[in-house]
């Protein structure tokens, strides 16, 4: 069955196949014969950089990640410890020779991040506040896009550690430092 609307089937074509249930096997491109002036919108440079920032997103803190390399952190972990049996000679004691855990290693090695992060944060006139809006403020400029939840309430907890204490409490192996790591 062919319905004609005043030579204007291409444009109707999508409610016909709605109505009497057929569907379309390709889907074609015509002129429709429209004629007149379009609305056009213009975007000025700052809402292009906005855009372009919103949709790309900040991903400063696994930068600084990519920076740190843990297996040196671990390396060095291994050769304090091998040292330490090397100049024990039959005896090692606890008390004056300190074993080197990969959990040491890997709090040095958040603190080195988190160190670098708040060295950051204090630039701003107000380094609490820029740390908050940096992990749940969205719509702020410094937002890190590429964080999970659990990943971000770490991070904005171990950096607010660092820039009011100078140190950091304890290691959480979910911080964005330890993807895709195995020990």
């Amino acid at each position: 069955m062919n319905i004609f609307f005043n030579s204007r089937i291409n444009a109707n074509q999508s409610l016909l196949n709605v109505l009497f249930g057929q569907q379309q096997k390709a889907a074609s491109s015509q002129n429709t014969g429209c004629r007149g002036t379009r609305d056009t919108l213009t975007i000025s440079a700052s809402g292009k950089e906005k855009l372009t920032k919103s949709t790309s997103g900040r991903t400063h803190n696994t930068s600084i990640d990519s920076s740190i390399d843990l297996k040196s952190y671990i390396a060095s972990a291994k050769k304090t410890n091998q040292e330490i049996i090397e100049n024990a000679g039959t005896q090692i004691n606890a008390k004056t020779s300190e074993y080197m855990s990969t959990g040491k290693a890997f709090r040095a090695a958040l603190t080195e991040k988190y160190s670098k992060l708040a060295a950051e944060a204090k630039t701003h006139s107000n380094p609490e506040n820029y740390i908050h809006s940096k992990y749940f403020d969205k719509s702020s400029e410094y937002y890190e896009t590429n964080l999970t939840d659990t990943e971000r309430r770490i991070a904005y907890n171990y950096e607010m550690q660092m820039c009011r204490t100078g140190k950091i409490n304890g290691v959480n192996y979910q911080d964005s430092l330890f993807r895709g790591i195995e020990v």
